[in-house]
């Protein structure tokens, strides 16, 4: 019987086409993945992989094997995640996350989710969507949370939560506490996401009768929020991304009475054999955005109407 580690090394030297991405895949090292490769062409007595200086590719026979081979991952992926205990569970999960969500939930889902698998480990790459979907895309993530929508149209998506977008500002600015205009909020320089994404489509949407609007953007929420600190911009985000910036008198909510749509976060993984985990993990992430979002626009609401005093600068 073939060991399914070998079909494993075959499988992703065919589909990334190449042994250094299907060892990264893997987490094992290129050497064990071209040993796994050869032995398992050893036993057929076929050669299924065509090696060059610059590129790798299947042989004929390979690519007959390959559709047999996914076919044999797939079952086993199941077979495995239906009858194995969680703590048994291992290996290396790559996740993709987008800031808000960075700041709003993912502490509690990495929580929910060294309890259910101890033994999994991450490796996170927190920034913004659409560079986050493009690694997602090339194989270098296994899961991401990302803003929707997406730019590519090859991914499995499972929509998780949704984040009222807004203005926040510096109480040295003199905007909160009171209902303004986009009119007087744009006397202000404005800062917002990148220009690639919704928030920034959002942001530019709710301004578009106001002229003269100076609107910043930038890839990552830190310097968004830094500016906002500082008086230096009013920031367009959703407020429950800086909850606890706002309860402490930092940031304020600036209300204008203006509609900004919602922005929505979605679970995004690539379709393979392999994806009963990711499935899993997914249902996790659900069921902590689904309690998190209520709580996390609950306090930005509650710490919009009333900060501890003597912090207000």
């Amino acid at each position: 019987m073939l060991d399914v580690r070998l079909l494993q090394a075959f499988y992703w030297v065919a589909t990334l086409g190449g042994f250094h991405k299907a060892a990264a895949r893997l987490n094992i090292t290129q050497p064990a993945v071209s040993q796994r490769v050869v032995q398992l062409e050893a036993e057929l007595g076929v050669t299924l992989i065509e090696r060059t200086r610059r590129s790798v590719a299947c042989t004929e026979r390979g690519r007959e094997l390959l559709a047999h081979v996914e076919r044999l991952l797939t079952l086993h992926d199941k077979l495995h995640h239906a009858v194995a205990a969680p703590e048994t569970i291992h290996g290396v999960l790559r996740l993709g996350v987008v800031e808000t969500i960075v700041h709003t939930w993912l502490q509690d889902f990495m929580r929910l989710l060294d309890e259910r698998y101890p033994n999994l480990v991450l490796e996170i790459d927190a920034g913004a969507s659409p560079p986050i979907e493009d690694k997602l895309h090339a194989n270098e993530i296994d899961l991401a949370i990302l803003l929707l929508p997406l730019a590519h149209a090859d991914l499995e998506v499972r929509e998780l939560c949704r984040f009222p977008m807004g203005l926040v500002a510096s109480p040295r600015l003199g905007l909160g506490g009171r209902r303004v205009t986009l009119e007087q909020v744009a006397a202000h320089h404005v800062i917002t996401f990148a220009r690639r994404g919704e928030a920034h489509a959002a942001v530019r949407q709710a301004f578009a009768e106001v002229p003269d609007l100076r609107l910043h953007a930038s890839s990552t929420l830190a310097p968004i929020v830094r500016m906002a600190i500082d008086g230096l911009a009013v920031a367009g985000v959703p407020p429950a991304a800086v909850w606890r910036e706002i309860a402490d008198g930092d940031l304020e909510v600036v209300e204008t009475g203006a509609s900004f749509a919602d922005l929505r976060f979605a679970a995004c993984w690539r379709p393979t054999p392999e994806r009963r985990l990711i499935r899993a993990v997914t249902a996790l992430a659900a069921e902590v955005a689904g309690r998190a979002t209520h709580g996390a626009v609950a306090a930005a609401g509650r710490a919009g109407r009333g900060r501890a005093p003597g912090r207000r600068r």
